[in-house]
C-alpha cells in the first residue's frame, strides 16, 4: 500500500470518527440544547476566524506546498522554513488584530438589533483566530514532512471530542453558556498546543536563524507565489464561509444557525477529500520538481475515482436518511432540508474532480489557480445576496453549488488543456449511476416514525442496506479495482491460514 493510500485511509478513519462525534454534537446536541441564535453565533465566529486566518497566514502555507522541496534538509533545520512561517504569520496576525479592534464598534452597532449575541462575543474572534492560525501553521509544516495524520487526529477528532464534553456539561446544567464558549475556545487552543508539541517531539522544531537558507531567486519566487496563494486561499475561504456572513446580514443570527447546522452535514461527504489534499499535494509538488508526469497522472486518476466512490456513498447515506434526521431535529431546522442536499451535491462535484487544484497550484502555471479562485469569489459575492433575498437560506446553497460547478469545470478543463491530464473514464460514470440507483432503492421502504429510538433504528437499518448494496455492486462489477485488490490482498491469506 502506498504512502498516500495509507495516510489517506488512516486520516479518513480519524476524520470519520470525528464526524461521528461532530454529528452527535452538532447534529443532535447543539440543536437540542441551544437556540438557533446561539448556534448561529458559533457558526459565524468559526467562519469569520477561518477567513481571518487565511489572510493572517500571508500565503506561506500555500507557498510551502510548492517550494518546500527546495528547503527540505533534515540536518539543516529545513532551511529555516519554520522560522519564516512563524514570522510571516505573526505579522499577518498583528494586522488582523488591528483590523478586528479598529472595526469593533461599527460591527457591534450594525449587529446589535438582529445579532445581539455576535455583538456581545465579537472579541472571541481574536483568540479563535490565533489558535486556528498557528494550528494550521504547524499542521502544514508536519504535512510537508509527510505527517498528515497527526493534524487530522487533533483537529477532526480530539478538538471535536473536547467540545462534545463541554456541550454535555452545558446540557446537564453544570456550566453556563459563556463558560461553554470558553470551553469551545479551549478545544482549539489545546489542539494547537499539541500540534506544536508533535513537531517538537519529531525533532523538526527550530527557530534558529542560522539554518535560514533563502537565496534571492528562491526568495523572489516564494514571495510572488505566496502573494498569489494568499489571494487564492482567501478567495477560497470567502467562497466557503461568506454565505454565513451574508445570511446573518440579511436574515439574522437564527437563520445563520439553521444554515450552519445544515452545512455541517457536508463535512461528512468532504472528509476524504480534506485528507487526500493534504497527502497528495506534497507528492505532486515533488513530482513536478522531477517532471514526473506519470506520477501526477496516476494520483489524479485515482483521486477522482476514489473520492467519487466514497463521496457518493456518504451523499446517498445522508440524502436517503434526511426524513429520519429531521424527525430528530427541532422543527425550526426543517428549513435546512434542501440546503443539505444542495451543499452535499456541491461537495460531491468538488470531490469528483480530484486534485486538479493541487496539480495546477504546484505547476508552472500556478497563477491561473488564483485567477479561477478570484473569479469564483466574485461570482459568489455577486449572485448570493439576490438568491438569499429570493429563496432564503436555500438560495445561499444554490449560489454555492453554481459557483462550485463552474469553478471545477473551468479548472479541470484548464488542466486537461495545459498538461494533457484527463482523469475520467467509464468507471466514474458507473459510480454516479450506481449511487442514483441505490438512493432510489433506499428511499422506497416507508420511514418509521414515533420514538427517537425507532427512528435511529431505521437510520441504522437503511444505512446498512445502502452500504451492502453499494459496496457489493462495486465489488461484483469491479467498478473500483482498488477495492477488489484490497479484498484480494487480505481475504485469501486468511483462508490459507485457516486451511493450514
Amino acid at each position: 500500500m502506498s504512502s498516500i493510500q495509507r495516510q489517506t485511509i488512516l486520516g479518513t478513519g480519524f476524520s470519520y470518527a470525528g464526524i461521528i462525534v461532530g454529528f452527535i454534537t452538532t447534529g443532535l446536541l447543539l440543536p437540542t440544547v441551544l437556540d438557533t441564535s446561539q448556534n448561529g453565533l458559533i457558526q459565524l465566529l468559526m467562519s469569520l476566524s477561518i477567513i481571518l486566518t487565511q489572510f493572517a497566514n500571508l500565503g506561506i502555507n500555500g507557498a510551502g506546498g510548492r517550494f518546500f522541496p527546495y528547503f527540505r534538509n533534515y540536518e539543516r533545520g529545513h532551511g529555516g522554513f519554520l522560522l519564516l512561517s512563524v514570522g510571516m504569520s505573526t505579522l499577518g496576525f498583528a494586522v488582523c488584530l488591528v483590523a478586528v479592534l479598529l472595526f469593533k464598534e461599527p460591527i457591534q452597532a450594525a449587529n446589535q438589533a438582529k445579532s445581539a449575541l455576535f455583538s456581545q462575543y465579537y472579541l472571541l474572534l481574536i483568540p479563535l483566530t490565533f489558535a486556528t492560525l498557528f494550528f494550521g501553521l504547524f499542521d502544514n509544516y508536519a504535512r510537508l514532512l509527510y505527517d498528515s495524520v497527526t493534524g487530522t487526529f487533533l483537529k477532526d477528532f480530539l478538538q471535536r471530542f473536547i467540545f462534545l464534553l463541554v456541550v454535555l456539561f452545558y446540557w446537564q446544567g453544570w456550566i453556563s453558556f459563556p463558560t461553554m464558549l470558553a470551553g469551545w475556545l479551549s478545544s482549539y487552543l489545546i489542539a494547537m498546543s499539541l500540534m506544536a508539541a508533535s513537531v517538537v517531539r519529531d525533532g523538526h522544531f527550530t527557530l534558529s536563524s542560522k539554518y535560514l537558507n533563502f537565496p534571492p531567486d528562491l526568495r523572489r519566487s516564494l514571495f510572488r507565489y505566496a502573494g498569489l496563494t494568499l489571494m487564492t486561499g482567501l478567495s477560497t475561504q470567502l467562497i466557503q464561509h461568506v454565505d454565513k456572513w451574508l445570511i446573518n446580514d440579511a436574515k439574522g443570527l437564527s437563520s445563520t444557525g439553521v444554515y450552519g447546522i445544515s452545512a455541517a452535514f457536508g463535512s461528512v461527504i468532504a472528509a476524504p477529500a480534506t485528507m487526500l489534499y493534504k497527502v497528495s499535494g506534497v507528492v505532486i509538488a515533488d513530482a513536478w520538481k522531477e517532471n514526473n508526469l506519470a506520477t501526477i497522472r496516476s494520483v489524479y486518476e485515482k483521486s477522482c475515482l476514489s473520492q467519487l466512490v466514497i463521496g457518493c456513498l456518504a451523499f446517498v447515506g445522508i440524502a436517503a436518511n434526511l426524513p429520519n434526521i429531521f424527525q430528530i431535529l427541532k422543527p425550526e431546522y426543517k428549513a435546512g432540508y434542501f440546503v443539505i442536499l444542495w451543499l452535499g451535491f456541491g461537495k460531491l462535484v468538488d470531490m469528483a474532480t480530484g486534485v486538479n487544484g493541487q496539480i495546477l497550484g504546484t505547476s508552472r502555471r500556478y497563477a491561473w489557480d488564483s485567477v479561477f479562485n478570484i473569479a469564483m469569489m466574485v461570482l459568489v459575492i455577486l449572485i448570493t445576496p439576490g438568491l438569499i433575498r429570493t429563496y432564503g437560506i436555500e438560495g445561499a446553497a444554490v449560489g454555492a453549488v453554481i459557483a462550485t460547478v463552474l469553478f471545477n469545470a473551468a479548472r479541470t478543463g484548464f488542466v486537461w488543456y495545459s498538461f494533457g491530464l484527463q482523469p475520467f473514464s467509464w468507471r466514474n460514470a458507473a459510480v454516479l449511476a450506481l449511487g442514483a440507483v441505490v438512493w432510489l432503492l433506499a428511499s422506497l421502504p416507508p420511514y418509521l416514525s414515533g420514538s427517537k429510538l425507532l427512528v435511529i433504528a431505521d437510520i441504522a437499518t437503511r444505512s446498512a442496506g445502502i452500504v451492502l448494496v453499494y459496496v457489493g455492486t462495486l465489488l461484483a462489477l469491479r467498478i473500483y479495482p482498488d477495492l477488489n485488490g484490497l479484498l484480494a490482498r487480505y481475504w485469501p491469506a486468511r483462508g490459507v491460514k485457516n486451511r493450514r
